[in-house]
């Protein structure tokens, strides 16, 4: 095992009382990394927290216990271990409370990975953190099927169910020892990847309807308002996954979804291919991600940042 993965885990078996955190407004890959190794040492005796500064969103509540995962109080752990989150001010309201602990450690994964802890384990050439978590867990033999199955459930959204570029032979060889624990993953897949509310599909077909592209269909748009939230009863949460619908589409080769969250503040996701980087066009507002799926918050009027993401696009296309 890695040198620095050694010394995670000997922190980790010298603490007793440990706290989790994951990026604000979740994915599968960060709620299934921290309830895996929660889980995990709350096996071996640990005192652990798993804290969040937002809610389990809805599409994922059959699958993880969101009761375990709380908002921290004004307390100072022993450890705490940042999971999947790119930089200090992904944490969210969390932030102060992880900086306090005595001890810090960060696991994570993305490409626009800014050091925020003196213990650093980053691969970029993992699919999804639960990838590393897996290897933390198993060098400490503390893997069963309920934490197999969420770590499972981690590689299989952050690697578009072992479609994207960064799955690798790597990928493949942990899913097949994690399937080894004998937990359902057919109906895994189902909850996480193919599950679709009525009205987030009412939401995804509205949002495809008005979908615009530039550059011969080289870059593909698609944009969600206030109004097609309240229309379709949904939220920005229930946006996710659907701008992979247009980089599927064979000649585009950069993909972004529009997400209104505020009057002039809106969340954009991008998608890329042909090695377009995807975080370049994201850092340019101060997000970030991985090389071809990335996000960031952009604020202004819609026409102006239409107009302005077109151009870098357009410029690296």
């Amino acid at each position: 095992m890695n040198d620095i993965l050694q010394e995670i885990s000997k922190k980790i078996n010298r603490s007793d009382d440990i706290a989790l955190y994951c990026h604000t407004k979740p994915d599968c890959d960060a709620l299934g990394s921290m309830l895996a190794l929660y889980v995990a040492l709350k096996n071996k005796g640990k005192n652990v927290s798993a804290y969040c500064d937002s809610p389990v969103p809805d599409k994922y509540k059959t699958l993880f216990k969101s009761e375990d995962i709380t908002f921290p109080q004004k307390r100072v752990h022993d450890l705490a271990i940042s999971i999947d989150a790119s930089s200090i001010d992904r944490l969210g309201q969390c932030m102060k409370s992880f900086l306090s602990a005595k001890t810090q450690i960060v696991i994570d994964h993305h490409k626009s990975f800014e050091r925020f802890a003196s213990l650093c384990y980053v691969d970029e050439t993992a699919s999804a953190c639960a990838e590393i978590v897996f290897q933390l867990l198993k060098s400490m033999k503390a893997i069963d099927v309920n934490v197999a199955k969420l770590l499972f459930c981690g590689i299989v959204t952050d690697s578009g169910c072992f479609s994207y570029s960064n799955t690798t032979k790597r990928t493949h060889e942990i899913a097949c020892e994690l399937l080894e624990y004998d937990f359902d993953a057919s109906e895994a897949i189902y909850q996480v990847y193919r599950s679709v509310t009525s009205n987030k599909f009412d939401l995804k077909r509205r949002a495809l309807a008005k979908a615009k592209f530039f550059e011969d269909k080289q870059i593909a748009l698609i944009c969600f308002t206030k109004e097609d939230f309240a229309v379709t009863n949904t939220t920005c949460d229930d946006t996710e996954g659907i701008v992979s619908e247009l980089i599927d589409v064979d000649c585009v080769k950069v993909a972004y979804a529009l997400s209104q969250v505020g009057d002039k503040n809106f969340k954009l996701s991008i998608r890329t291919k042909d090695n377009v980087d995807a975080s370049d066009i994201a850092m340019t507002f101060g997000g970030g991600g991985h090389k071809f799926a990335s996000g960031c918050r952009v604020n202004g009027y819609l026409e102006d940042i239409v107009e302005k993401i077109v151009k870098l696009a357009k410029d690296r296309i």
